[in-house]
Parts: structure tokens; sequence; C-alpha cells
């Protein structure tokens, strides 16, 4: 709705007639930050069929192709909805985006649109399902022309005491570092010992090959496949047929028509292999549509990482049978990093040389899982597993945090904000300590929790 103001200049009156901005000058951007912090009305939501509506949890933002919040929990109704959210400007931008025809969309629960359009309350998923939406506008808790402003004048400080960083003693941030690192690798041993320590290794071990973007569809696929079935199949090739067919990426025939001869054969070979065992195992495919290809490197394409899951779980791969002794007899050796590294150090068909996708050759390349993939699976998993098995054996834990302290550290996007600020991770122990400070601390606002931000704000000049 407009608003008129009037300024007078001597003897001039000036009208001002103050509208919101058109729809085309609102970035999407800005709706997510909306929809994200909650920048509405909390009381009384309903979608546009009039079906209340209670957003206990908005979801996290996703970076990556497909709908632009997953793992949203949503009430609607009386019924508890987890999946994803689409977020648009316009409830038109839906179809111009062909999200309708993208299966990949088919687990969005609800749209959420800034202005209502022609198009409200009409769209549909790929699958032909109704989708519920919600409109914003009428619901926004400041004029959107204060939040459009704010949206363009914000300042990025994702760590709030940086300006004191540099002020704390680098022996406290040490030492409160390998606090978190603890902290950090504690939690994670607590899957072990709660349920099958086998199956979650096992679902571990995959999540950590698919990397970022593929570890929950990893994940995902060590659950379709469970690992008593694994078990039930001893040749090396039909256990290759088995996840990349139940991963549903086996390329039809149709899709090998531009393939060479060694590559159409492999792919055909895999399928025989596989019609069999999901006869036997009573398993189905998972939709293509899981798995992401976009801005990957091919090194970390989902075929290859499959590829490389299955050769460690050939006979005598460490976690079809019983992992833990394994580990453990591992870290008691001399030099247990190498002899742990050389576990995961798996050899994979030589098909695998010249191929990261099933269609089509590629130029020769290393198939195996490179070191900083091998490293990154200790650290997430090896070493909570055997820190659970530590303790729960009434053993000393001392061997997991010196296996901790021998790998490097990681270099990501957590660990590069901390390196703007002069502190660069040495080891794993450095860098975990600093993905537990961000993102227990720093991420939310949680100052006055932390040591290095007790020490900041205590040596914050006072006046006298």
């Amino acid at each position: 709705m407009p608003s008129t103001y009037f300024y007078g200049f001597s003897d001039d009156v000036l009208e001002v007639v103050l509208h919101e901005p058109k729809s085309g000058l609102v970035p999407e951007a800005l709706v997510q930050d909306i929809w994200l912090n909650r920048r509405i009305t909390r009381r009384g939501l309903s979608t546009t069929d009039g079906t209340s509506l209670e957003v206990l949890y908005p979801g996290r933002l996703n970076t990556d192709a497909g709908p632009d919040f997953l793992g949203a929990r949503l009430r609607m109704g009386p019924t508890l909805w987890n999946g994803a959210v689409e977020i648009h400007v316009t409830s038109g931008s839906w179809l111009d985006h062909r999200h309708g025809d993208d299966p990949r969309y088919n687990a969005t629960v609800l749209h959420v649109t800034l202005y209502a359009d022609m198009w409200t309350g009409r769209l549909r998923r790929a699958d032909g399902s109704t989708l519920p939406e919600l409109v914003l506008y009428p619901l926004l808790e400041e004029r959107l022309r204060s939040l459009l402003r704010a949206f363009y004048l914000r300042t990025e400080q994702r760590i709030y005491c940086a300006g004191g960083w540099d002020r704390v003693p680098d022996a406290v941030r040490a030492r409160y570092l390998r606090e978190l690192a603890m902290e950090r690798t504690v939690s994670r041993s607590r899957r072990f010992a709660s349920g099958d320590a086998h199956q979650v290794f096992y679902e571990a071990t995959f999540a950590g090959l698919g990397y970022a973007k593929n570890a929950q569809a990893m994940r995902t696929l060590a659950q379709t496949v469970p690992l008593e079935a694994c078990r039930t199949v001893s040749e090396s090739a039909d256990i290759e047929a088995l996840y990349l067919g139940c991963s549903g990426l086996l390329p039809q025939p149709a899709a090998l028509l531009e393939a060479d001869r060694a590559t159409a054969d492999y792919v055909m070979e895999l399928h025989d292999r596989f019609d069999r065992l999901r006869h036997r195992l009573a398993l189905t495919a998972m939709p293509a549509s899981s798995w992401r290809f976009f801005r990957l490197r091919p090194a970390n394409f989902p075929p290859l990482r499959i590829a490389q899951a299955a050769a460690l779980l050939r006979p005598d791969g460490l976690p079809r049978e019983d992992p833990m002794p394994r580990l453990s007899a591992a870290a008691r050796v001399r030099e247990p990093l190498a002899a742990l590294r050389a576990v995961f150090d798996v050899r994979l068909d030589p098909f695998w040389d010249e191929h990261f996708r099933l269609e089509k050759r590629t130029t020769p390349h290393s198939s195996r899982i490179g070191r900083q993939r091998i490293d990154a699976l200790l650290i997430n998993v090896v070493v909570p597993a055997l820190l659970a098995l530590a303790r729960q054996a009434g053993e000393d834990d001392e061997a997991c945090w010196r296996l901790l302290e021998q790998l490097p550290a990681g270099s990501d996007e957590v660990t590069r904000l901390f390196d703007a600020l002069g502190t660069r991770p040495g080891t794993a122990v450095d860098s975990q300590g600093l993905h537990q400070l961000y993102r227990t601390r720093c991420s939310q606002a949680r100052c006055l929790s932390c040591r290095i931000g007790e020490e900041v704000l205590a040596r914050i000049p006072r006046d006298t």
C-alpha cells in the first residue's frame, strides 16, 4: 500500500508517494533470507488453500542444484512434514524454471512465494500432486522496502570476535581448540555406542565417500543395501553391480549408443549381474535424481565413488566383516596412521582407470581413493569408532588423540574463515576444534559460552 508524505521547502510543498518495491526489484535471495530468519508473523499461518501451517524448522539453505531449503520440518493441518522448501518471488517462477517437470522437486513439501499471482494455488509437482503454497507479503513483520534496504546494506560478520581475535593468547586458543576437538570427536563416537556399530560404521564410510554433496545419497544407498545383504554376495564384480544397480545410475542401453565397445560391454555385464541379485535379495533401486553431479570435480562423480565403496566391501574389505577388531589392531602397530591409510587404499577394476561415469571413456587417471579423502574418513569415522571401542572396553583412549594429532588439517570454508584471522590449523586437532568452535559457538552467537569470546570481552579496554 502506498504511503504519502508532504515536505515543505520555503513556500513550496512537495508531495512524495512511496510504494513497496515491485517484484522485479526484489532478489530471490531476500525472500530466502525472510524465510530462513522467519521475518514474518508466526501465528495463524495458513497455506493458500486454508490449511493451518506451523514452521518448526525452516530447513538448511541448499547451495547446490535442487530446492532452496532441505530438511525443513513443517506441520500442515494435523500432519508433520519433513522435506524441501522452494522459494520464489512469484508463484509463476516455479513454471518459468520448469520445476514442475523435474523429479528432484517431488520432495518439495511447500512452495513459498513473496507475491501471489495468477498461478498461486495451482502449482503441481512432476508426479502430478498439488503443491501447497505460502504467500509471505501479507505476513511481513516490517515494510518490504525496509527489509530490502537492510538486505543490501548488511555486512557479513560471521565471526563476531574477529576484531579482538589477535588479543587472545596463542596458548589459550590452542588449549581451547584441543578441548573442542575432543568435544566434537566424543559427540561423533556416541553413534557407535548405540545400535549396530558395524552398520553405523558401514553407513558412515559410505557417507564419507560421498563428499558433501552426495553424503546423504551414499548413506541412503548403504541403507538400501543393508550390510547383511552385502555379506551374502562374495564375488567382487557382483558387489560392484549390486551397489551401482541399487544407486539407479546404471545407464539403459539407449544411453550407450555412442559408447565404445568395452564400455558398453562392461555396463551390460553390470546389468545382467544386478538383475540376478535384485531378484534374489528383493532390493529396489534408488531414483537416479538422488545424485548430484553439478559443480563436482569428475573424481567425485557418484559412479566412481560407489565403485570405490564397493571395492572396500570385497570379502577381505574392512567394513564387511566385523571392522572394529581390525581397526583396533591397526591403531596399535608402530605406525598406526600408515596402517589405517593402507586399509582404505583399495584397487578398482581397470575399467575405472578410464571412467568417471558409466556412459563414456575418459583419459587415464587414478581410480583410487585420494589421500585427502582417506584422511577425512579417518578423522570423521575411524577415530570416533576407535574412541567408542576404547571407552566401551574401559581402555586408555590416548592413542585416538595421538592419531588425530598426526593427521593433517584439512582446508575448507570454515578453516579459511580463521585463516583470515591469522589462525591456520596445523593438524586435524586444530581443524576439528575450529569446526566445533564455528558450528557450536560462532554461528549461534554463543560468545558468552566460549572461552575465546570470554577472553575477548575481558580484554576490551574500559574507561577509567
